[in-house]
């Protein structure tokens, strides 16, 4: 017997698709809501624009029409980070009784609240959970192994989620820590835009290293200080993703800050999510009273447009401390 009987991805990106492609190879159908006609008449085709190469699953469907969400019992949100909490209140509208994971990585607002913090203020009878860690999309649609997190407050449900992905080549790890998995996700993007910034100026694997240590350590203190297990940082969640998106301009926000060097930043703004975190992130810090160097100058580089070098500089003129505090 199936754990769910009719599953939902909203967001038809390539991270929507790659989900529901792994779903497929385990035995289970889905759907997929679509903002648009053309992309809807492609995937019911069973075309993918995202992965022309991929043979794209009998066993998934799309459809643009809202209402039809009422019918599904567990439900995929992969929309950018900024669409999450508006997505969220369309759906408990119309479907009360769904369960929820969250795949999108970044902050809910600008003021560096998480996702969790929204989910257990406004609906706090939602069976929710996170699901995060380092996978390239289209690495997962094309069956390579992979490991991830699904972390939820609801062991039972985490461990349900992990399950139906069990005989694919996705491997869901369970975590308690919904708190340190949202913000994980979120920093490894801002993270991510330095290491490219880094890679642009030619500044060697030697300030990669130091740059993805210390990234984390300031993870590490924003997770601890929001009520987060210190260990997630550690984990596929923050090192293990952080690691990835940082060594591969495969990553959009590290081909970003890479781009950001050569003033030629042709990508779509939208889809960097590093930028839509950064402002929640110096938010964050601040009401925990936290210092987060990078994270600051990466900020003032993207947001305050100082000179990178003087930036770099700063950094390493900063007073000298102990590596753990």
């Amino acid at each position: 017997m199936k754990e769910f009987k009719n599953i939902c991805f909203i967001g038809g990106g390539s991270w929507g698709q790659a989900l529901a492609i792994s779903l497929a190879r385990a035995g289970y159908s889905s759907s997929i809501m679509v903002s648009d006609q053309d992309r809807k008449t492609i995937l019911n085709e069973n075309k993918s624009s995202s992965f022309p190469e991929v043979n794209f699953p009998d066993l998934i469907s799309a459809f643009t029409t809202k209402e039809k969400l009422k019918k599904y019992d567990l439900i995929f949100i992969t929309t950018e980070s900024y669409r999450v909490e508006k997505t969220l209140t369309q759906l408990i509208k119309i479907n009360p009784k769904c369960k929820v994971i969250i795949t999108s990585k970044g902050f809910a607002n600008n003021e560096g609240e998480t996702f969790p913090e929204i989910i257990l203020k406004k609906y706090k009878e939602l069976n929710f959970g996170i699901l995060t860690g380092p996978t390239f999309a289209d690495e997962v649609a094309k069956n390579l192994p992979s490991a991830a997190v699904v972390a939820s407050i609801n062991k039972s449900f985490a461990k349900k989620i992990s399950s139906i992905f069990f005989n694919t080549s996705l491997r869901l790890y369970l975590s308690d820590d919904v708190i340190g998995a949202s913000i994980a996700g979120a920093i490894k993007n801002i993270i991510a835009i330095g290491a490219g910034i880094s890679d642009g100026l030619s500044l060697g694997d030697n300030s990669k290293a130091a740059l993805i240590t210390r990234g984390i350590e300031e993870t590490s203190r924003l997770i601890l200080a929001s009520g987060g297990k210190k260990e997630t940082a550690f984990g596929l969640a923050g090192i293990g993703d952080m690691t990835l998106t940082c060594s591969s301009p495969h990553s959009r926000n590290m081909k970003y800050g890479m781009q950001l060097v050569q003033k030629n930043t042709n990508l779509d703004k939208s889809l960097i999510e590093g930028l839509h975190s950064l402002k929640a992130a110096k938010a964050l810090s601040k009401k925990l009273n936290l210092e987060t160097p990078i994270i600051n100058a990466i900020n003032d580089i993207i947001n305050n447009n100082k000179d990178i070098e003087k930036v770099i500089s700063e950094l390493f003129n900063r007073p000298i401390k102990s590596e753990f505090n």
